[in-house]
C-alpha cells in the first residue's frame, strides 16, 4: 500500500516525496528507495552509533550499508 500512497502524493506534486517511518535496515531502505525520492531514517541510525565504542566509523558503516542496498535495487 504505501508505493501507492507515495505514487499518489507524488502525482500531485513537484516536490520530492521522502518516507521514513520505521526504516531500519539495508533492504528496507533498498526497497522505499524504488518508489521515494527519499530514504528518511533516524532512529536506526542513532541506535548503531549509540551501540558503538568507534561512533564515527559506526555511523559510516550502517549508512553505507543504507546507500549501497538502495544503489542496488535502483540500477
Amino acid at each position: 500500500r504505501l508505493p501507492e500512497f507515495v505514487g499518489s502524493i507524488k502525482a500531485q506534486t513537484n516536490v520530492p516525496v521522502a518516507v521514513g517511518f520505521g526504516i531500519s535496515t539495508p533492504a528496507q531502505a533498498a526497497d522505499v528507495g524504488t518508489f521515494a525520492d527519499g530514504v528518511i531514517v533516524g532512529s536506526a541510525l542513532i541506535n548503531a552509533v549509540d551501540a558503538a565504542q568507534d561512533k564515527p566509523a559506526a555511523a559510516a558503516q550502517f549508512m553505507g550499508a543504507l546507500k549501497a542496498g538502495m544503489e542496488k535495487a535502483t540500477d
